[in-house]
């Protein structure tokens, strides 16, 4: 059963190939959407493409792109437009890291993060704005991270890059949406994906150590983002605004066993 009907509507997923952008991906489709799935690996974007159209019937193709490349993203975004005539949806989830500690970062780890955490944003809503302004419609839902409360995430790359989101979050409010365009943030924590699994293995003890840090008791699953992502995209939500919404499973106010 549809939650939120997307029937008409076509949205472009960043990072859409795994982890939390296949499960917006997959709730977009469930719930009618026509989707342009980006990734940089063409295995990984066939597989999801065939995990898409195994769903939904409606138009799914797959752009390999790097976001971090202006001319890439210009190109795909060209060919998009188009492919499906207009982009209703925007949802910019690509995202970036490894652990550098501070003293130890390469500029190459700091120029990367840049690169695709804040200018992929930007190289996208740049490439298509102009045609959500013709149409007089746009939503863009970006996904940022718990790590601009409280600084985590593997090295100071990170937080940083996820907090400048807010501001292209606000700038957008401020400029375009009196020209019919939307924007929030969704900010999740502690999510099953692959970026997680890279630095917790995927064993009975350490998800019962991860579990235990979260009060509902789980680490969050993609599709709880993408819960949260559909209902963004859909009308139902057009009096939300500009607002940055931590999905964590309330583990902002996870006391930890030292009591801080």
């Amino acid at each position: 059963m549809k939650k939120f009907d997307l029937t008409g509507k076509a949205a472009v997923i960043t990072g859409a190939t795994k982890g939390i952008g296949l499960g917006i991906a997959k709730t977009f489709a469930e719930n009618g959407a026509e989707l342009a799935l980006i990734g940089r690996d063409v295995k990984s974007g066939e597989k999801a493409l065939s995990e898409i159209k195994d769903i939904s019937k409606k138009k799914t193709m797959f752009y390999s792109c790097d976001v971090g490349e202006y001319s890439q993203v210009k190109n795909t975004c060209d060919r998009i437009l188009s492919d499906f005539s207009k982009v209703d949806i925007l949802v910019c989830n690509a995202g970036w890291t490894v652990k550098a500690p501070l003293e130890d970062m390469d500029i190459e780890v700091w120029d990367r993060a840049i690169a695709v955490n804040l200018n992929g944003v930007f190289y996208f809503i740049r490439s298509l704005i102009n045609s959500m302004l013709d149409n007089k419609y746009g939503n863009i839902i970006i996904v940022g991270s718990s790590v601009t409360w409280n600084g985590a995430g593997g090295g100071l790359h990170y937080p940083a890059t996820k907090s400048a989101l807010s501001g292209i979050v606000k700038g957008l409010s401020y400029e375009f949406l009196p020209r019919g365009i939307r924007a929030n943030i969704i900010s999740p924590a502690l999510v099953d994906t692959p970026m997680l699994r890279e630095r917790y293995p995927d064993d009975e003890s350490t998800n019962k150590m991860l579990a235990s840090q979260v009060p509902v008791g789980r680490i969050g699953k993609p599709e709880d983002i993408g819960n949260l992502a559909l209902f963004l995209a859909s009308d139902e939500s057009g009096y939300i605004v500009g607002q940055e919404i931590l999905v964590d499973g309330g583990r902002i106010l996870y006391k930890h066993p030292d009591g801080s």
